[in-house]
């Protein structure tokens, strides 16, 4: 039976086999190929890059990208030979991150906007010893900023909609259904929900 079509994204597991991230086939065949990255298979098997394509020739129940002379099953699993760590428990503070934890939107006029038409404002100013903290910094549309300028809240007549505050980190895993069509995932979907 031949796959084609969309092929899946594949599941990485660091060298302990704790879940760390989500890749693309195309990136997780390239970390098998350059010896970086072992497949798994359903049943637990792991396979380095010349072994996966053995198990490639025998197998029918898997995705295939096809190259000139073979096909070569998409594995659903990955596990990484090098990599120990987990992912970083922090939420790293950047204008990124403060358009996200906003949720796009203007923390003065409730507009939502794309991210190339906000700013960060310093609720109090830089100028008068304000930090780039988590709390003291908002997402603002361009309009709004440069009515508050370089003023406090008061000075400007102004008000927050939302008290900002630093966010949780939710892990790279959180949003994957329990019911995610790649069953072999489930143990280590619990696995990283029980963390």
């Amino acid at each position: 039976m031949k796959k084609r079509g969309r092929k899946p994204d594949v599941l990485v597991l660091n060298k302990g086999g704790s879940p760390v991230h989500i890749v693309t086939w195309q990136k997780a065949m390239s970390l098998i190929y350059k010896g970086e990255g072992i497949s798994i298979a359903r049943d637990g098997m792991r396979y380095g890059f010349e072994d996966w394509l053995v198990f490639s020739e025998m197998e029918d129940d898997y995705p295939f990208v096809y190259t000139v002379s073979s096909r070569i099953a998409v594995p659903e699993i990955i596990t990484l030979k090098r990599y120990n760590k987990l992912p970083q428990r922090e939420v790293k503070y950047s204008r990124q991150t403060i358009f996200q934890r906003d949720n796009y939107t203007c923390a003065y006029c409730g507009g939502d906007f794309q991210r190339s038409d906000l700013t960060i404002d310093h609720i109090d100013p830089k100028s008068k010893g304000g930090r780039s903290s988590w709390k003291n910094t908002i997402s603002s549309c361009r309009k709004c900023n440069a009515r508050k300028a370089d003023k406090t809240l008061k000075q400007a007549n102004m008000a927050l909609l939302f008290k900002p505050k630093k966010p949780k980190w939710i892990s790279p895993l959180a949003h994957i259904r329990r019911d995610h069509p790649c069953k072999s995932w489930k143990p280590y979907l619990d696995y990283a929900r029980t963390e």
